[in-house]
């Protein structure tokens, strides 16, 4: 059993475990990391952030004086506390124990071990109820497990979190084959269109041919006004959400009147990028002369 609580122990073990995944044996790397987070869960005396029930649907943990989420990013824990608006106290882990369920997840992907995959995503879930990696993997395993009524459930709740122009991409494609699957080809055909107005991909290309060729039927040329009212019928959001892209901005300033610039181009990086607002060029200009020059804004004494 590995210590937890010692860091050479855990940083040994990443060692043994990158070589075995290098070298092909996803398998055995899988294994090793399963037996980690047996080890890991033996020890933890906090409880997790949220919930994910047996559909897919994520919640607020039930609550308590203090419970634990586990972030790759700082905006995530802002992210958290928006949607969730939790009433007792939310600490962040040492260990990135979410990260390491993910990746466990993601190695059961690759092996074709879906429902084991499905049960690593929800306990990344439930560490971090906002990790859109994982949120994503699990409706990816409920694919693959034919439950597409679970996959869309997850893909919906997966698109508050899509805060850039590939993700966002991605949600389309999600529900293109969702609504491919329900024989509902011109959604189907709108949904990957728009996914490539986002982020041009092989994939959407692919499943747009594949129509074309399942129906006898050219891809039509839709206008975004067209595409969009085809959405409005069947509840698909038109675009990126406002409010999460409201947090992440809002956590870039926060970050730089911290003078953690790092963090702060991250987030302003992630607006820019799915807003193209040309006024936070300068402000990632400065950032990131700040970060390669001694972490100094111009001005700053």
């Amino acid at each position: 059993m590995i210590d937890i609580n010692n860091i050479d122990e855990l940083n040994q073990f990443f060692e043994e475990f990158r070589h075995e995944f290098e070298n092909g044996e996803e398998k055995k790397a899988a294994d090793m990391l399963a037996q980690l987070l047996e080890d890991l869960e033996s020890h933890i005396d906090v409880s997790a952030a949220g919930e994910v029930d047996a559909r897919g649907n994520i919640t607020l943990a039930a609550g308590g004086e203090t419970s634990a989420i586990s972030i790759n990013h700082v905006m995530e824990y802002y992210i958290y506390a928006y949607y969730y608006k939790p009433d007792w106290n939310v600490n962040v882990t040492n260990i990135p124990i979410g990260e390491y369920y993910r990746t466990h997840g993601d190695l059961c992907i690759r092996l074709g071990r879906y429902k084991e995959g499905a049960e690593s995503f929800k306990k990344a879930i439930c560490w971090n109820p906002v990790d859109l990696d994982a949120i994503l993997g699990l409706g990816e395993c409920y694919r693959n497990l034919n439950m597409l009524d679970r996959y869309f459930i997850v893909t919906k709740q997966a698109y508050r979190y899509c805060c850039t122009r590939a993700t966002m991409a991605r949600y389309y494609r999600n529900m293109g084959f969702y609504y491919t699957s329900r024989y509902k080809p011109e959604v189907a055909r709108a949904c990957y269109i728009y996914s490539n107005i986002y982020y041009k991909t092989e994939n959407a290309d692919n499943e747009l041919k594949f129509l074309e060729e399942a129906l006898h039927d050219n891809t039509p040329d839709l206008s975004i006004a067209d595409m969009q009212d085809i959405f409005n019928q069947e509840g698909i959001e038109p675009g990126p959400s406002s409010d999460t892209i409201g947090v992440i901005y809002r956590v870039g300033e926060l970050m730089m009147e911290d003078k953690e610039y790092t963090l702060a181009r991250d987030c302003f990086a992630i607006v820019y990028d799915i807003t193209r607002e040309k006024e936070l060029e300068p402000v990632l200009d400065e950032l990131e002369k700040a970060i390669n020059q001694g972490n100094t804004l111009s001005g700053e004494e």
